[in-house]
């Protein structure tokens, strides 16, 4: 079941919590919090095309994290947390097998029943031949690189110093035994199998190729690297004998455990066939650092909403991940997801810190993982208890690192600028406003071989759409490989890895997601416009229809990042119902399933609150199409319960329900957002400020000028939120 509590907003799903006589801080006071970081840039063993960067400040970032931002009554103490990384302040040592291993053996000696163990791994996840044949389904061993790791040379050693996946369950398994609760993050990937069609300047991928970990000679190295192939061949490659996707590491039992051991959540930044990537952030910060995706946007998402279940935050990274217009990678979360992150009380989080004064300057300890930025504005409350109607002043921040910010008092919603002599004593700061920027950065393509023409067309259409007003549409033009939410390439299809044998040779103008990926598998292909050059005006007609589309289809999925809705007993269930089985399984919005045509989606929600609520249920496809389902009011203790589309053979890849709820004040009309649903982009082989939530959803429809703010403290509209349930369809088997 899918529920939205007061603070979750977006983050919509079920928070079945088990009772317990032992209230939580009473727990939190009693149980030790440990964590171990890990992070692995330099590989001696490996070329250097292969080290990385951000795994050292993933690891230094969850330090901070842990140090200073977790809330309260949850402490990691200094000594309870163990740093193994490069160059990284607190770091107890390098990240070697010995190091690594050393401390799990540790935590296994030293945690108490009822402790709380922080696990994060970020570096060079990798595959290798079985060592124990017949010990893995697809025979393959996952595996996690130390820093000492050696060339592989036999099967029976694999490569030297790496931790094995059993390897890694069996110390999981040890500090279970003895009662303590795991969360394991792992932010590494093991195999890739996409194509980039253009390249992409800030971001590097944490994939390492079997043959670069292949020692000996010649002839041995050959005859490994051909193992392994052959073996990949053969493996049912990322999934299940069921056919849903299989996480790297088998940490969770298929079985009963005894209730004595402890609790396990992991999360991986993929699936065993994708790659995840490295890259500066936040994006469009100058000279941001690199982070890994994954660490990055968990902590970002736990920042702005630390009381929240592990599903909650999982699938808070994946709405994240669609509003950044990422279809890959697919994070994968398992174990117990309903309990909640750090165990912490089920509470009202709000956006709020208190206000430091030092040397004539005033900080919060909220920054840039908050989604706080230069300019964004925070009422000054003389308590954490007082409401926004309470408040004294306003600040507004100057700077912002990822955990602290510099403010300054600012004149707004007429309150004068205070001097900071004047803010009271125990004051703290609340977020005041969302805003939500809508504007696309769209990357130009870069120069091809043979179609320097028609790539000088592509660009000064670009720059007429990009100036051109009451388009629908607003783009902001990058160059070729910068931060972008969609990436244009100029190619032939033909010219693509793994085109099939009758694709066409005529270049093309394609429109590519964020990570520059092109697929042709399953089905899937991303939009493109076939360019004749002797007819500009058609191609400008195609793309502005394409851009427009992609614009309000993304916009969608950027207002999911933020609301100011609070349903309190607002439940919204999606079912699939597969066409060769009886029964409904649920959708969870933390996981993404695979779906083929004939497979259908069933909705189930009630309004247990006292309040009139609007639902619309709309579906993305991975077209940008925008099919309009449904729009009900639902009265107090209303039920909507019906069947709402089957999938077809029309686009396959990664697709999403949404379901859009808002408040319906008294003799309103019901909201109404079939203006959204559009077809889709159509590929060559098929046919400031408004005030209030549903201003902002009109804003999509509209394509405001920046962003929009919605003011917090504001009344006078209907709230809502957003709900994003991915999923993937894929043509049946």
């Amino acid at each position: 079941m899918i529920k939205l509590t007061r603070r979750t907003l977006l983050v919509g799903t079920s928070a079945l919590m088990a009772a317990s006589t032992v209230s939580f801080r009473a727990l939190a006071a009693s149980r030790t919090y440990h964590a171990l970081l890990v992070g692995c840039t330099e590989y001696p063993a490996l070329p250097q095309r292969n080290w990385l960067i951000g795994p050292k400040n993933d690891a230094g970032l969850v330090h901070e994290y842990l140090l200073k931002n977790v809330p309260d009554p949850v402490r990691f103490a200094p000594e309870n947390v163990t740093l193994l990384a490069k160059d990284v302040p607190g770091a107890k040592g390098l990240p070697t097998h010995a190091a690594i291993k050393a401390a799990l053996a540790d935590l296994a000696a030293k945690v108490q029943r009822d402790d709380f163990v922080y696990l994060h791994l970020s570096g060079h996840g990798a595959q290798q031949p079985e060592m124990v044949k017949g010990d893995e389904t697809d025979g393959l061993d996952e595996i996690f690189l130390p820093v000492d790791i050696d060339k592989w040379i036999n099967r029976d050693a694999g490569v030297p110093n790496a931790l094995v996946d059993n390897e890694i369950g069996d110390a999981f398994d040890a500090i279970r035994n003895k009662g303590a609760f795991i969360w394991a993050v792992f932010d590494c990937c093991h195999s890739g199998t996409m194509t980039r069609a253009v390249e992409v300047d800030d971001e590097f991928e944490r994939k390492i190729e079997f043959a670069d970990l292949v020692g000996g000679d010649e002839a041995a190295r050959a005859a490994a690297i051909k193992t392994y192939a052959n073996t990949v061949a053969s493996a049912s490659r990322g999934l299940d004998e069921n056919g849903a996707r299989k996480p790297a590491f088998n940490l969770t039992p298929t079985g009963g455990e005894p209730i004595t051991k402890g609790k396990l959540v992991a999360f991986y930044a993929a699936q065993t066939v994708e790659t995840t990537p490295e890259m500066p952030l936040p994006k469009g910060t100058t000279d941001a650092p690199r982070f890994g995706l994954f660490t990055f946007t968990i902590l970002s998402k736990l920042a702005e909403n630390p009381n929240v279940t592990y599903r909650q935050l999982g699938q808070a990274v994946l709405q994240q991940y669609s509003a950044d217009s990422r279809t890959r990678p697919t994070p994968l979360f398992e174990g117990e997801l309903d309990a909640r992150v750090f165990g912490t009380d089920k509470t009202d989080a709000v956006m709020q810190w208190p206000i430091v004064i030092k040397d004539g300057e005033a900080t919060i300890g909220a920054g840039l993982l908050h989604r706080l930025t230069p300019g964004s504005k925070l009422a000054i409350l003389p308590s954490a208890l007082s409401s926004l109607s309470d408040a004294v002043g306003y600040l507004e921040v100057e700077s912002a690192k990822n955990l602290e910010s510099h403010v300054k008092p600012v004149e707004f919603e007429k309150k004068p600028a205070l001097k900071l002599t004047d803010i009271p004593a125990n004051a703290y700061a609340r977020a005041a406003e969302i805003a939500v920027d809508y504007k696309l950065a769209v990357a130009r393509p870069a120069a091809t071989n043979g179609l320097e023409k028609e790539t000088e067309l592509v660009n000064s259409i670009l720059d007429e759409l990009a100036a051109a007003k009451e388009t629908g549409f607003n783009i902001e033009l990058v160059d070729p490989g910068k931060s972008a939410e969609l990436r244009f390439a100029v190619m032939r299809e033909n010219a693509i890895a793994g085109a099939a044998g009758d694709a066409t040779d005529k270049p093309a103008l394609w429109f590519l997601p964020a990570s520059g990926d092109v697929t042709l598998k399953d089905g899937s292909k991303p939009p493109l416009i076939i360019i004749h050059p002797d007819d500009r005006q058609k191609l400008v007609d195609a793309t502005t229809r394409n851009l427009r589309t992609i614009f309000r289809a993304t916009g969608l999925s950027r207002l999911a990042a933020a609301s100011d809705y609070k349903p309190e007993d607002v439940d919204v269930q999606f079912q699939v119902k597969r066409r060769d089985k009886d029964g409904l399984e649920p959708l969870q919005a933390s996981v993404v399933p695979r779906v083929s045509p004939g497979d259908e989606v069933h909705v189930l929600a009630k309004n247990s609150s006292d309040q009139l609520v609007d639902i619309n249920v709309l579906y993305v496809g991975s077209d940008y199409s925008i099919t309009h389902i449904v729009a009900e009011r639902l009265a107090p203790q209303a039920t909507l319960e019906e069947g709402l589309l089957a999938f077809t053979d029309t686009s396959f890849g990664m697709e999403r329900m949404i379901a859009v709820l808002t408040e319906a004040p008294p003799e309103s009309e019901k909201e109404d957002l079939s203006f959204l649903a559009q077809d889709g982009v159509a590929s060559m082989t098929r046919g400031l400020g408004p005030a209030s939530f549903s201003d902002m959803l009109a804003d999509i429809g509209a394509a405001p000028p920046t962003r929009s703010v919605m003011r917090l403290a504001d009344k006078s509209g209907p709230k809502g939120a957003v709900m994003i349930f991915p999923m993937e369809t894929v043509p049946r088997a």
